[in-house]
């Protein structure tokens, strides 16, 4: 049997009757059915979500390209080629992602002609590289301006996107430093202290940006933020000031 995954997207919540979720699914549905050896696995609804936002950052999306890496499905049916992405360029970078996954796509306004689809297929690996390049363009001026790259870790926050420290979480995670120093704090014992997951306290531990203020990107340090946390050099350096003004 061939495992289809059903994708509906609405821009808005409030989209026109015609073009819901729902009315998406229901009129996919009965024709993969209908050809007896398919069967539908999943159904993934992204609401109120741009068809100008890339796949990673949808609400749902991921969970397709999740499911596509651990090849739990064979194709992908949506109503339109719009449901996918309106732009252009991330349309055929999903495309090519889910190809490369031997996964098939399915819209219902595509063409019927093999040499046009073939066509498509090579603009879609054209489209591919055109949207990695301007992805790293996005990302390098990020870096440049010292702009949010990702989601803010725990402890910090975005604003103008730049990260700066959440206050309210300041004083936790200097507590929290100060008991990793403590041999006898488990993770399990940090976790019932602060009331945090205990997933969450290795990411924190791990982090260089809460004594560094390291800021990185694939493994590599692109800028610097203010430290939650101070270093000991950190320490000794204003310990050192403070006596050289008492001393004048």
């Amino acid at each position: 049997m061939v495992r289809v995954v059903i994708y509906g997207r609405v821009s808005t919540k409030t989209q026109e009757k015609e073009d819901t979720i729902e009315t998406q699914i229901d009129k996919l549905t009965p024709l993969i059915l209908q050809t007896k050896d398919r069967e539908i696995i999943k159904i993934v609804k992204d609401e109120d979500v741009s068809g100008e936002t890339e796949p990673e950052q949808r609400k749902h999306f991921p969970e397709i390209l999740k499911m596509a890496e651990e090849k739990g499905f064979d194709e992908l049916w949506i109503l339109s080629r719009d449901r996918l992405a309106r732009d252009v360029d991330i349309a055929g970078y999903i495309r090519t992602l889910l190809k490369k996954q031997g996964i098939k796509v399915v819209a219902l306004d595509d063409s019927d002609e093999k040499t046009f689809d073939r066509f498509k297929d090579v603009l879609g690996e054209m489209e591919l590289d055109k949207y990695r390049q301007k992805r790293m363009d996005g990302i390098n001026r990020a870096i440049r301006e010292g702009r949010t790259l990702q989601r803010p870790p725990f402890g910090y926050k975005s604003e103008n996107r730049k990260l700066v420290i959440d206050e309210k979480y300041r004083g936790l995670i200097r507590d929290m430093f100060k008991d990793f120093e403590d041999p006898k704090m488990s993770v399990k014992r940090l976790s019932l202290k602060h009331g945090i997951k205990p997933s969450l306290i290795q990411r924190i531990r791990s982090n260089p940006i809460y004594t560094t203020g390291e800021v990185r990107w694939q493994g590599k340090v692109v800028y610097h933020v203010e430290p939650v946390v101070k270093s000991a050099s950190d320490d000794s350096d204003e310990k050192e000031k403070k006596l050289n003004l008492h001393q004048m």
